[in-house]
This record gives structure tokens, C-alpha cells and sequence, in this order.
């Protein structure tokens, strides 16, 4: 019999706590993932838009290469910490659900409901629409640079962005086994391309060591801009719990999960520290202060142009733009499959519990993410829908992470993995989080004062979750599903 991804959990009331064989994901998952196939997962999920893009921004700011090293590891820093905590709190719950699921169970249904439905809009939809942008970025510059797009230029990039998003969704709607292929593929490839750039560009590349002279000890105001810098870095970063989302489908968790979830996050932090040294030794940090910023978000394609010409960056912008739309596949087939359960378990519309009667694909969960996506394809700059997206992220991750402090002390369930120094990582995971939220709320204060105020994008962003509680007031209370 094929296993169904959207095989609904059972529903065990309205409110209180579940005890762990009853909670959402049950054991009748079968457990068939080893630790490569959790290892590839956490480095799939995490390798994607942010550090195609992050960069860029730092650079251009800055002009500082130790500063956007300096990030760049702290990022690192941050997310190995976010690990080792998901890693004990997957291996006391190791069922499916992940952020919902440990956040009900460490804060009760209400706190549950607000995470579940903040990750459906800024962990699932938010980031389909920044990588779909991002996507359609390094597939326009090619016809941007040799094509008058004239009055049609400022749409071209919402626009296949959208078509993309429409694709995609139709793809999974018919059912997931469609777009396997394609995803490992332009999975692959990203990966690839990336690996390529470091190796190749820093053996024979047109390059200079010389740019790392520009560094230098950044003063107050560069301290505020690395701050927003560490925004987009975390954004990079994000995905290391992905092996938490297929708890209940890995064999021996217990020892499984904690492997693949650090050794993936590891890997990725390293490949991450090599790129940014790739980009600092292609690109002089002093010209990347003279571009505009969207001329600076595509850095892996300038980088590249840098190092090996014109013709080649074309080449690689081609494909990895075609390597994110793993991504938005990636998105596009999670995000319905956490409002599936959601649905299932009252805390979503039933709507969104319904499967197609030959397809057993949730066709109207993945219309909603699409459609929401595609709203904020058009919503405005590509930068300020990453801002929403980031901080988003970053405060939900925190809200995850901190449900370690009510459950690492709960005797009903099991302890079999210890992260390392406790408190301290999860310590230090929500305190650098909380400077990243605090950046982003600086920023939005200063881009008020502006003679053209720019959107505040992290106020938005907390909106976004606030408006939840009352959604989780009235769901938690009901006795069945809408």
C-alpha cells in the first residue's frame, strides 16, 4: 500500500495535552527515512534564496568583508544552536507536526495554533513568493541585458514569478510524485553550481585577495546595518529543523535525527563561509557601494560575471534560477501538508482536511498558498518581502526554541538525546533573534523618518502573528473543525 503524505493524523479534542502516542502524526507512519535522506533533506531546505542574495546587501552597505564574514558565522553560530534544540525536542516528540506540535505541547493549543498558522503564511507562502521573485531575478537577467524591455520591465519579474507559482501549484494539485523528479534535480543543481562557483572561481577565477583590505572595525551606524544584515543571514539559514518535519517517518530517531539535523546545519554553515569568501575575493566591496540595490541582488550572478565572464554568468544565472524553483516546489508541497494536519486536528479550516477523491492531493490548501504567495509577489519590493518574510521567521524559530524550557523537564515523555550545554544554546539562539527583531523594528522607525518612508515590514510581520490570536482563541474552543 503507497504511503499517503496527507494521511490525517487523529483529532484528540479541543484543548489540553496530548499525551505522545496521541499526538498529531501517530506512529502509523511508517518510519522509512535513514540519515541521508534526513541529512539531504535539512541541506535541500536550507540551501536556498538567502544566500543568493544576503550578500549583496551587506556589501553594498557596508563595504566591510570582516563584517560580512563576521555575520555570516555568527548566523552559523545561531543556527547550530537552533539545531541541537530541535534535535532534543524531535527525539522526545518524534512524530510529524514540528513547530505546531512542540509549541502546543510546551504552551498549550492556543500557543499551537498561532505557530501553525504564522509558519502557513511566513514560513510557507511568504518564502514561495520571495524565492519565486528571487527565481524570476536570475532568469530575467539574461533578457534584460540583451533585450529593450522598455514599459514591460518593472512587471517582468512579478509576472513570471507568478507564472511560476501557477505552474507549480497546478503540478502539485495533480499530484506530488510529478514534481519529485524536477525538485531533486534543481536541487542538485543549486547545489552544484554552488560548489562549482567556490572551487573553480577561487582555483582560476578573476578575482583579488587584495578586497579583503577593505575590511575594517565598523563604527555605531555600520553596527545598526550589520544588525540588518544578520536579518537576511538568518533568513539564509533558515531550514535546519527540516528533518523535524519528517520526525515520524525516520528510523531511530532517537539517534537519526539529532546526526542528520547537526551534520546537515554543519555542512551548510561551511559551504555558506566559503561562498562569501568566493563573492569577497570576485567582487570589490568599494563598487557594490556605487550599484543600486536591485543591482546588487543577484550577487551570485555578478560574482560569477566577475570571475568568468559575461557568457558564463549568463549561464549560471539560468540555472539558478531554475535551481530555486526546487524551493517554491519545496514550499508549495509543505505548507499544504501543514494545514492538512492542522485541519485534521480543529485548528484550520476544514477546508483545507479535504483531498481530491482520485488525486489524495489537499487541492484547496494548496490553492489558498498559492493564492497568498502570489499576493505577495505583487505586494511591492522584492527587498521589503524579504524583510516580512525574515522576521517573521525569526520570531516564530524563537517561539519553537524556547519550548524547550516547559518540556525538557516533562516526565511523561522520553529523553533520549541531551543537547549539549543547556541552557546556553537555547539561550543564545533567542537572544541574537531578539537583536534580529530588534533591528528590523529599528529600521522600520528610521525608515519613517525618511523623506520617502519605506514600508514597515517588521511591524507587518508581528501583525501577522498577533492577528492569530484571535483565530487560535475562537478554534481552540470549538468541539469540531470548521
Amino acid at each position: 500500500m503507497t504511503h499517503n503524505p496527507y494521511e490525517p493524523p487523529e483529532s484528540h479534542g479541543t484543548s489540553g495535552s496530548v499525551t505522545p502516542s496521541e499526538l498529531v502524526g501517530s506512529d502509523d507512519q511508517p518510519r522509512k527515512f535513514g540519515f541521508w535522506a534526513a541529512y539531504f533533506l535539512v541541506v535541500a531546505s536550507m540551501v536556498g534564496a538567502g544566500i543568493l542574495t544576503s550578500s549583496g546587501f551587506t556589501l553594498h552597505d557596508t563595504a566591510n568583508p570582516a563584517g560580512l564574514m563576521v555575520i555570516w558565522i555568527l548566523g552559523g553560530i545561531l543556527a547550530l544552536c537552533g539545531t541541537v534544540t530541535i534535535a532534543e525536542l524531535a527525539t522526545m516528540l518524534p512524530r510529524a507536526g514540528s513547530d505546531y506540535l512542540f509549541v502546543r505541547e510546551a504552551f498549550g493549543r492556543e500557543a499551537g495554533i498561532v505557530v501553525g498558522w504564522a509558519t502557513f503564511v511566513l514560513g510557507f507562502a511568504a518564502p514561495t513568493a520571495v524565492v519565486a521573485r528571487l527565481s524570476a531575478n536570475y532568469l530575467s537577467i539574461p533578457i534584460t541585458e540583451n533585450f529593450d524591455v522598455g514599459l514591460a520591465g518593472p512587471y517582468l519579474e512579478p509576472a513570471l514569478a507568478t507564472l511560476f507559482v501557477l505552474i507549480l501549484m497546478t503540478i502539485h494539485c495533480l499530484g506530488h510524485r510529478e514534481s519529485s523528479g524536477l525538485q531533486v534535480l534543481s536541487t542538485l543543481v543549486k547545489i552544484t553550481l554552488l560548489i562549482g562557483l567556490v572551487v573553480i572561481g577561487l582555483s582560476f577565477g578573476q578575482g583579488d585577495w587584495s578586497h579583503f583590505a577593505a575590511s575594517h572595525v565598523p563604527d555605531s551606524h555600520e553596527f545598526f546595518t550589520l544588525g540588518i544584515g544578520l536579518i537576511y543571514v538568518s533568513y539564509a539559514y533558515t531550514g535546519w529543523n527540516a528533518a523535524a518535519y519528517v520526525a515520524g517517518e525516520v528510523r531511530d530517531p532517537e539517534r537519526l535525527l539529532p546526526r542528520s539535523l547537526i551534520a546537515g546545519c554543519a555542512s551548510v554553515m561551511g559551504l555558506y563561509l566559503l561562498v562569501n569568501l568566493t563573492y569577497v575575493f570576485a567582487l570589490d566591496p568599494q563598487e557594490m557601494t556605487q550599484l543600486s540595490i536591485p543591482e546588487v541582488i543577484p550577487v551570485a550572478q555578478l560574482a560569477a560575471k566577475q570571475l568568468f565572464g559575461s557568457q558564463v554568468a549568463g549561464v549560471v544565472s539560468i540555472l539558478l534560477g531554475l535551481g530555486m524553483l526546487a524551493s517554491v516546489s519545496a514550499y508549495m508541497l509543505s505548507g499544504p501538508r501543514i494545514a492538512y494536519a492542522m485541519a485534521s486536528d480543529g485548528a484550520f479550516p476544514r477546508f483545507a482536511a479535504k483531498l481530491h477523491d482520485r488525486r489524495q492531493t489537499p487541492i484547496a490548501a494548496i490553492i489558498v498558498q498559492g493564492g497568498i504567495a502570489i499576493g505577495m509577489v505583487w505586494s511591492g519590493p522584492f527587498l521589503d518581502i524579504l524583510n516580512y518574510t525574515a522576521i517573521g521567521l525569526a520570531v516564530i524559530s524563537g517561539l519553537v526554541v524556547a519550548s524547550i524550557f516547559p518540556l525538557r523537564n516533562r516526565e511523561d515523555l522520553p529523553h533520549p538525546y541531551r543537547l549539549p550545554l543547556y541552557p546556553l544554546p537555547p539561550i543564545l539562539y533567542l537572544a541574537l533573534m531578539g537583536w534580529v527583531v530588534a533591528s528590523g523594528l529599528m529600521q522600520d522607525v528610521q525608515g519613517l523618518q525618511l523623506d520617502e518612508p519605506r514600508l514597515p515590514t517588521t511591524t507587518f510581520s508581528l501583525l501577522t502573528i498577533l492577528l492569530g490570536l484571535p483565530v487560535a482563541y475562537f478554534l481552540a474552543r470549538r468541539s469540531t473543525p470548521l
